[in-house]
């Protein structure tokens, strides 16, 4: 059974990164999830790709990020001064907000490679991206 996904937001950028995010979630299925105007001046939508088709909805999306190497602090200050954070940004800059100050500056200062800590540590959970594969499988998948 298809579960339909449709939401709506004010901001461009906000509905972007929902869609993202719930793309990243259904990586799995391989669902694809697109960003259109809205029924109203100034409004986003974010659907599977197969909803909006269904809704007719077949063309002018707009296009969802890579990444996020282009972000600036008033991005960030963006995301995290909304009251309603998406859960995920929630969760991700929340992990920060609670470290001790001084690990922060000496991640900072020394320029600890993040992505090799994370990578580390999805290596050692036994698991490729989406499936069991052992630990030393799982070791090699991440360290790519």
């Amino acid at each position: 059974m298809k579960q339909s996904i449709l939401e709506s937001y004010d901001n461009l950028d906000k509905a972007r990164d929902r869609a993202l995010w719930l793309e990243f979630e259904h990586r799995n299925v391989n669902k694809q999830f697109v960003v259109f105007d809205g029924p109203e001046e100034g409004n986003y939508a974010v659907a599977d790709k197969q909803t909006a088709e269904e809704m007719e909805i077949t063309h002018q999306y707009y296009s969802l990020p890579e990444n996020y190497q282009h972000w600036t602090f008033g991005d960030l200050k963006g995301i995290v001064g909304d009251p309603e954070i998406l859960s995920h940004w929630e969760e991700i800059i929340g992990k920060f907000q609670v470290m001790e100050g001084e690990l922060l500056k000496f991640i900072l200062k020394y320029q600890i490679p993040l992505e090799k800590i994370i990578r580390h540590e999805l290596g050692c959970r036994g698991f490729d991206d989406n499936n069991w594969v052992g630990f030393q499988e799982s070791e090699k998948y991440w360290m790519k």
